[in-house]
């Protein structure tokens, strides 16, 4: 039987929960143990790759891109790995990193992270037709999908599946911003450490707005899905999935 993730007792993974669980407006729900999300596995202990396995998880989808790998990242013998970059760490991090040390200027980091998302609409097109092919074959699933900290390509995809399975906006919503529950504390433990090293000049603040999950970050996926696709069949159609399969995936990610 597999255990349920209370069960499991994840630690070495930051963000790690599942996606599923949310009501659908047919009454139903989102699957639960199918899909799994968290922040990177690298530093993964054996203790919870064998929690891994107790949830039955056969296949971790890796959103980074390969400059984001860490240098001796454990290994997952058992589960197998596939890599779906969605490569935006870099340029992102251009972007932020004066604003972060320089001045802090709320405003301005919130329009650079807007941007960053409605690309990573844009862009997850390419990966959501892999990703649905990976569920729509139960030799792949359960399934963990990750990001660096789980929060925005994962957050990202975790919506655009949910909307799939038919999960009402409001559960979406309070799933993407549940992040903020796994992360904030994370990094503020971090950022008290090296605000003493550096006498209290380190920017703090400013990191703490900037990884914190925002309401209209996930509205943007809303928006972009609603108006420009005319929805989330609209948006798989344009995807390339093969939409003949859409009833099969739907039945995939939900139970009555």
């Amino acid at each position: 039987m597999k255990k349920t993730l209370s069960e499991a007792g994840i630690r070495s993974i930051l963000n790690f929960r599942d996606a599923g669980g949310l009501t659908n407006s047919r009454g139903g729900k989102m699957r639960k143990g199918l899909i799994y999300r968290s922040a990177n596995p690298d530093k993964i202990s054996k203790e919870d790759l064998e929690r891994l396995k107790l949830l039955g998880i056969k296949m971790i989808v890796d959103l980074r891109g390969p400059s984001e790998f860490s240098a001796g990242r454990a290994e997952t013998p058992g589960i197998k790995r596939i890599s779906l970059p969605l490569d935006f760490e870099s340029a992102t991090r251009k972007k932020l990193i004066p604003l972060i040390t320089r001045h802090f200027n709320p405003e301005e980091i919130n329009k650079v992270i807007s941007d960053l998302y409605v690309e990573l609409v844009e862009a997850s097109k390419q990966v959501l037709p892999e990703v649905a092919g990976l569920i729509l074959n139960a030799g792949n699933t359960p399934i963990l999908i990750h990001c660096q900290a789980g929060k925005d390509r994962t957050g990202v995809l975790s919506a655009l599946l949910q909307m799939i399975a038919g999960a009402g906006r409001d559960e979406i919503i309070k799933d993407y911003l549940a992040s903020n529950d796994h992360l904030i504390p994370h990094f503020k433990q971090k950022l008290r450490i090296r605000k003493i090293f550096t006498l209290g000049f380190f920017p703090s603040d400013a990191v703490i707005h900037t990884v914190k999950q925002k309401h209209e970050d996930i509205q943007i996926v809303f928006d972009m899905v609603e108006n420009h696709y005319g929805g989330i069949n609209g948006y798989l159609s344009e995807s390339g999935f093969d939409m003949s399969q859409l009833d099969k995936l739907k039945d995939v990610l939900t139970e009555r």
